[in-house]
């Protein structure tokens, strides 16, 4: 159930897909409503509320951004004005690492606001955005590098990367880490094809393994849940992205979010495991949306799945 001090948002922002859009498996809400580009949530850590990014080729007031919304009032404030993508907020709330100039670099900025810096060595080269994700400490960063390819990892104590894993032809995409810092969940996407496959690759780059058993039509976006039991990602349905689950260790899949026509993408679970977050054009703008889960529920029903 949503918190009684935020059930205005469900009058005010929210809107039952069900029946309207498509297949949800739990009750879905709109949390932003704006022509504009907004998505990649990401949570702080108490789960009351989350950054997200804004983007218009139109806009003329500075709106471009990373915004916070809180699920407690509906109040929304803008924490940096300027081109950002994938934001993701440090496991202990203080930090954003986001996509910048235009796909171009990385940088971080105070998750209250203030100048974002630059925090990769000249010599590493970022093109068509890194997709950084922090490992569960929040010493360790994960993206890719566009100069060789790979799959890289920032050490913010040393301030050093190492390259962990490169395959000619193809093209790492982070997603997230496991939850004691071992493995680095990824799309493995074929350059020519565009096709992907998922992998865990260990932190040093040493040990690798295909997560299998996935919907064949696989894209990106791999979020876990934060017991570590499901995985997230979303998948192509003709020109359709939507979001399914399944075992973190690979099997069977159940669909999450479905809607037809539509985008759903960048899931990130709310560290309570109470609710999933995502960007969706279902409502006809590409606005944050928020899931009301059942987790034991959802837990239960696909290990019934594959069994």
């Amino acid at each position: 159930m949503w918190p009684t001090n935020v059930s205005y948002l469900l009058v005010v922002f929210s809107m039952a897909v069900t029946n309207l859009f498509g297949q949800d498996r739990f009750s879905t809400s709109r949390l932003s409503d704006d022509p504009a580009q907004e998505g990649f949530p990401t949570w702080f850590p108490d789960s009351k509320s989350l950054i997200y990014s804004h983007f218009s080729w139109k806009d003329s007031l500075g709106k471009n951004g990373l915004w916070r919304i809180s699920l407690e009032d509906g109040q929304t404030r803008q924490i940096f004005s300027g081109t950002a993508e994938h934001p993701k907020l440090s496991p202990d709330g203080r930090l954003i690492v986001f996509d910048a100039d235009t796909g171009g670099s990385m940088k971080m900025i105070d998750a209250q606001g203030g100048s974002p810096w630059k925090f990769l060595p000249d010599s590493i080269g970022i093109h068509n955005g890194g997709l950084p994700c922090w490992s569960p400490t929040g010493s360790l960063i994960a993206f890719k590098e566009a100069a060789t390819g790979s799959l890289c990892v920032y050490d913010a104590e040393t301030r050093t990367v190492t390259r962990i894993f490169r395959e000619d032809g193809m093209l790492p995409l982070p997603g997230c880490w496991s939850g004691d810092g071992t493995w680095i969940f990824v799309a493995l996407m074929n350059r020519q094809t565009r096709k992907s496959i998922m992998w865990k690759i260990s932190r040093d780059g040493n040990k690798r393994e295909q997560i299998t058993g996935h919907h064949e039509a696989f894209y990106r976006y791999l979020a876990l849940s934060p017991d570590q039991s499901l995985l997230v990602y979303a998948a192509m349905e003709g020109r359709d992205l939507g979001l399914w689950v399944m075992p973190a260790e690979g099997g069977k899949s159940l669909p999450l979010a479905i809607t037809h026509p539509g985008h759903n993408e960048g899931p990130a679970w709310s560290p309570d495991g109470k609710w999933l977050a995502f960007a969706s054009t279902r409502s006809g703008n590409h606005d944050i949306w928020i899931m009301d889960l059942d987790a034991e529920l959802l837990k239960k029903e696909v290990r019934a799945l594959n069994q």
